[in-house]
């Protein structure tokens, strides 16, 4: 396995699907501890969230095999709710892999964020299918591919949170408040008790 490494900084685009909204906070606060988390915002998806996860996977041929993708959307959909968390985070010299089956290069600490989170969290969570608690990109492609889907469900933002010093990741028009991540963490903390 040939391993890459780069100097500069790289900020990956994950999502944390509605299965794991009961321990978001929780999450959110691991994924803290792991990168520094630069934007978090909250999208309901409502009567779009299928294609929301469709769009999120589009270029991924391996979701989409066997009818992977539909299973997993309605095992997704035995929750009531339609919200995820998105997320962006910032890793510091980078380090890549080449997948040899695929041949894309993948950023081995954004691997590792998502490996955690669902080790960690999977055990916890009811009617587990595999990937339907994080997902997260790994590559520049993957980052760009996820921002352009974010833009087309901007309507669906209900939340929204910019670390103080940074530009926004998850780029939108809508005016953004400022509001700190422990308010944003304590306001996660609300929905689940609701």
């Amino acid at each position: 396995m040939q391993i890459l490494r780069s100097k500069e900084s790289i900020y990956p685009i994950g999502v944390l699907w509605n299965m794991g909204n009961k321990f978001v906070r929780e999450m959110m606060l691991r994924i803290a501890i792991m990168q520094d988390v630069i934007q978090v915002t909250v999208y309901d998806l409502k009567d779009e969230y299928d294609a929301f996860v469709l769009d999120t996977y589009k270029g991924d041929n391996e979701a989409f095999q066997d009818g992977y993708i539909y299973e997993k959307i309605k095992n997704m959909k035995s929750t009531n709710s339609t919200k995820v968390i998105v997320f962006a985070i910032k890793i510091d010299n980078p380090t890549y892999r080449i997948n040899e089956e695929n041949g894309m290069i993948q950023c081995l600490e954004a691997r590792k964020v998502k490996q955690q989170i669902r080790d960690e969290y999977a055990s916890k969570i009811d009617g587990y299918f595999f990937d339907n608690l994080i997902h997260m990109s790994d590559n520049e492609e993957e980052s760009q591919r996820i921002q352009s889907t974010l833009k087309k469900y901007e309507k669906y933002i209900e939340e929204d949170y910019i670390r103080k010093g940074y530009q926004p990741i998850i780029r939108t028009t809508k005016k953004r408040e400022n509001r700190t991540y422990i308010s944003l963490l304590n306001k996660l903390k609300g929905e689940e008790e609701r």
